[in-house]
């Protein structure tokens, strides 16, 4: 009991020490201070009041309302959201958020890195303190991105496992919680990570192949709650804000990175990695090239580029460098080197980190406007009103406007609310709906009384379902293991024969008892 309990002692304590800074003295005045500050009390009242997920954000800017999480991944928010639901501040509801992942991350690394009998706790500690892991909390404020940290050792575990059943259903729990955890590394680790890995799989075991689907394709029915409404409403909002300047994944190169920090990264990674010889080198090296635009017109294939940043990408490079030094003994030509180039990232990383930890911050300003990201404005909105240097959006010339669920018109004519216009708000007049539109929700009235109204629009109704079915599908997965070892035996006829953890030896190839390693 006690040699269990040690590794996951010196994990929470490396954790608390990587934070300690914030937890004295922050969270600092991060890229994303002002989202996690808001989204964190949004969840934490809402989530207090029993609403789990309130996709709808009304205080935002400025009363208008922003529907944010109807785009934006929840689980980041749910975790710092559920703390503070329990009372504890935002700050330190941040600051344990982050916490949380930290430690999660070097759990899922210990338990990736066990599993392959190649030093599972140095290398947990390594990937917890790696520069990037580091520069998304101390600097970015990410902690949607994060969440991926977390799920990335999981997901090469369960590809592992295939074809046993275990490993579709924890690829398939494991990439859903990537999925709700940030979407772009979702969308990057299925070409750098899962892809790599699944062929290497299937290229020693071809019967690894269905249940990778099948694993995949469940990922997705989980996460279709916030997925179906993520992709099929963006016509409603200002998504052009998502991909402008600066915001494009082809716009950035190795010339438009900071010397400091991401070339050098990426060359001590490749450094780290070269003397394994394995498919983890490969993996590291390749994306390496591609976080910092080396990898010709990849970044001009229209999907990559919408994932804004490649050196998101960091996040794969750091799992993909650790998983493959654990693999060998490093010499210490390649230690010193390796250092010298970390020296910068970490130096550039703990000097920003440093600065924005001491820079203040008018929380009271924020909470009094609410300054939502400007994607989440309404189709058609004046976007010149966006200030460029902070990307704030002044909507002072609609502080006047009526806010309220109802209103009372005295007069024929246009009524325009202080409302963003979004599907899921009806205006209504003695029980009919009443024509409306946007960017700011307004009407042809005449007098009297109207409501606005909530209502529940398709693609959560369907989205909602679809996920139910799928984790209904995961738990009789689960619960009825006997029955589907059953089927199993019986290839020819089964049409789950993925399910089983017992080897598929159907037409497709031989099989093997065991997953194998990576």
């Amino acid at each position: 009991m006690v040699r269990r309990a040690f590794p996951i002692l010196i994990l929470v304590l490396v954790g608390v020490a990587a934070l300690f800074p914030s937890f004295l003295w922050g969270p600092g005045a991060t890229h994303s201070h002002q989202y996690n500050y808001m989204w964190t009390a949004h969840f934490g009242e809402q989530m207090a009041a029993g609403h789990l997920y309130e996709r709808w954000l009304p205080r935002s800017f400025e009363g208008l309302g922003s529907p944010t999480f109807y785009f934006y991944p929840p689980l980041a928010y749910w975790i710092t959201g559920g703390i503070h639901a329990l009372g504890v501040s935002i700050f330190q509801s941040i600051n344990l958020g982050g916490l949380l992942l930290v430690l999660g991350s070097g759990l899922s690394m210990h338990a990736w890195l066990a599993e392959r009998g190649t030093r599972p706790l140095t290398g947990a500690i390594l990937y917890m303190l790696a520069p990037y892991h580091l520069y998304d909390f101390y600097v970015r404020g990410a902690l949607a991105e994060m969440t991926a940290f977390l799920w990335l050792p999981l997901i090469a575990l369960a590809i592992s496992w295939l074809p046993r059943r275990r490993g579709m259903l924890l690829l398939a729990a494991s990439y859903a919680g990537l999925l709700i955890g940030h979407l772009p590394l979702a969308l990057l680790t299925g070409l750098f990570l899962m892809a790599p890995l699944v062929v290497a799989k299937i290229w020693r075991d071809r019967s690894s192949l269905p249940p990778a689907i099948l694993g995949s394709a469940l990922a997705v029915l989980l996460a279709a709650f916030y997925l179906l409404p993520a992709m099929t409403l963006q016509d409603e909002v200002s998504t052009a804000m998502l991909w402008g300047t600066d915001y494009r994944a082809s716009e950035w190169s190795i010339w438009t990175s900071s010397f400091e920090l991401f070339p050098c990264l990426a060359l001590a990674l490749i450094l780290l990695a070269w003397p394994a010889q394995s498919i983890w080198t490969g993996i590291a090296v390749v994306t390496a090239l591609a976080s910092v635009g080396l990898i010709p017109f990849l970044w001009h294939i229209s999907v990559l580029d919408k994932v804004q940043f490649p050196w998101r990408a960091f996040c794969i490079v750091e799992f993909a460098a650790v998983t493959a030094l654990m693999q060998y003994r490093p010499r210490p030509l390649i230690l010193a080197a390796t250092g010298v180039l970390l020296l910068f990232p970490y130096a550039f990383g703990g000097l920003l980190g440093a600065a924005f930890l001491r820079k203040p911050v008018d929380y009271a300003l924020i909470e009094r406007i609410e300054p939502d990201a400007p994607e989440y404005l309404p189709a058609g909105f004046d976007l010149s009103r966006i200030r460029e240097n902070d990307h704030w959006t002044d909507v002072s010339r609609w502080r006047d406007l009526p806010r309220g669920d109802h209103v009372r018109v005295q007069r024929d004519g246009p009524v325009v609310l202080g409302r963003s216009a979004f599907p899921i708000w009806r205006v209504m007049r003695d029980g009919e709906p009443v024509p409306s539109d946007g960017p700011l929700m307004h009407f042809d009235a005449r007098p009297g009384v109207y409501h606005i109204e909530r209502v529940t629009i398709w693609q959560e109704r369907w989205g909602a379902a679809i996920s139910l079915a799928g984790l209904m599908f995961l738990m009789l997965s689960l619960v009825l293991p006997r029955a589907i070892s059953l089927l199993s035996k019986f290839p020819a006829y089964s049409p789950l024969p993925a399910l089983s953890d017992r080897p598929y030896s159907g037409g497709l190839g031989r099989s093997r008892a065991s997953g194998g390693e990576l």
